[in-house]
């Protein structure tokens, strides 16, 4: 019932204005809607892509409350094997990363144990960019971070990750 009231209220509205309003509302109604779909920059959500060049693998990782993908301990090559999740919303001018250290077999054996983590950071600058759709989070040794914004195909960590490598 209510939806047909309010209905009948536009069809009045609608009849009580003059042509040119009409024509007028139309005409701003498909501007407005073709600038919100065409012209205006849209900064979506954001992957988070996960790497590690720490010993131990890492059980979760939460970006702003947001969950990210679990990585393995780092071989000296590859940077913990880790993935992506999301899209999500990060915004702010911090962020706050919350992440499990793991344990290998091995590791487990020699007695070591769960470890959860968290850190405060400031969000990365330069600031985000059009097409960079990915928010890299990358743990170094002594539980240090580093964030960065980037896209698919770009090397993002791979600099820093470059200093860890053992084997090529």
């Amino acid at each position: 019932m209510a939806s047909s009231w309010g209905l009948s209220m536009i069809n009045a509205a609608w009849d009580l204005m003059p042509r040119w309003g009409r024509w007028l509302s139309a005409i701003v109604l498909v501007l407005w809607l073709g600038w919100t779909f065409l012209l205006q920059e849209r900064h979506g959500g954001a992957s988070i892509v996960v790497h590690s060049v720490i010993d131990r693998p890492i059980s979760y990782v939460y970006v702003n409350g947001k969950m990210g993908s679990n990585t393995f301990a780092f071989d000296g090559f590859s940077a913990g094997g880790g993935g992506s999740a999301g899209p999500y919303k990060i915004d702010g001018d911090t962020v706050k990363i919350d992440w499990e250290l793991d344990m290998t077999e091995e590791q487990e054996k020699a007695g070591y144990q769960f470890e959860k983590h968290s850190v405060t950071l400031p969000m990365p600058m330069p600031k985000r960019e059009k097409g960079q759709n990915n928010f890299h989070v990358l743990f170094l040794a002594d539980n240090k971070v580093m964030v960065r914004w980037g896209g698919w195909a770009e090397p993002v960590m791979n600099d820093v990750i470059d200093t860890y490598r053992t084997r090529k």
